[in-house]
């Protein structure tokens, strides 16, 4: 007996409603980075950082949210060998990210995380900052260096790299974050990452038991940033 296949639906729709499109994020990681002594010693800094210079870390628009982002930071923290470090790898950056970093100088803070603490899902730049021309849209490329006591005293705290993702259907209603693939990155000591600021990501919540400040997960966390932008 021969069975009769209807082909008409597939006909009238090679896509599904709900397709959609992934691209992994590009993300260079280096660890070991910087000679041990150095990482040592910028370990040290942050550890013994004045706490009358450490505040409420904030988001975009300088905005203090606490269901968004909770962390401290320090604006004013002082890391030149990390800077000359970066500089040394930038070419090999921009080739894997596809971007030119002529012209950019660096921007950067303290950032640190204690039991609790967290970074939901962000952008370091929007379509949003592009548009309207904000500072945040003169950022090229994001960095991130790790450093904390070993063994590390805490738990958590990787950082979740969420892949780019888009409807292909345009009567798709949104994208939402869960139907993004994702990738964690764990944040050992003396290791870095750089990502596109567009890159969707966020810092995963941290547990630390001893709740001391000397046991934080300390990052150095800025970009690269273009200065001929208004």
């Amino acid at each position: 007996m021969t069975e009769t296949v209807d082909t008409t639906a597939a006909l009238e729709a090679p896509v599904g409603t709900h397709a959609i499109w992934q691209s992994s994020t590009k993300v260079c990681r280096v660890t070991d980075f910087l000679p041990a002594p150095t990482a040592d010693e910028l370990l040290r800094r942050a550890a013994s950082a004045a706490q009358d210079e450490l505040l409420p870390a904030r988001v975009r628009d300088n905005r203090l949210d606490t269901r968004m982002r909770s962390s401290l930071a320090h604006r004013g923290f002082s890391a030149p060998e990390l800077l000359t470090a970066i500089d040394a790898v930038v070419g090999q950056v921009e080739n894997v990210l596809g971007v030119s970093c002529s012209g950019t100088r660096p921007a950067f803070t303290l950032n640190v995380h204690n039991d609790g603490d967290f970074y939901r899902a962000h952008q370091d730049v929007s379509s949003h900052d592009v548009a309207k021309g904000v500072r945040a849209a003169k950022r090229v490329v994001t960095f991130v260096y790790y450093l904390h006591r070993t063994p590390a005293p805490f738990t958590g705290g990787d950082l979740r790299m969420y892949d780019s993702a888009l409807p292909l259907n345009a009567e798709h209603d949104g994208l939402r974050r869960e139907d993004c693939t994702y990738r964690d990155y764990a944040p050992d000591h003396n290791s870095v990452v750089f990502f596109l600021p567009s890159a969707l990501h966020e810092v995963r919540p941290v547990s630390c038991p001893s709740g001391h400040y000397a046991d934080s997960r300390f990052a150095i966390n800025g970009w690269l940033c273009r200065t001929d932008a208004s």
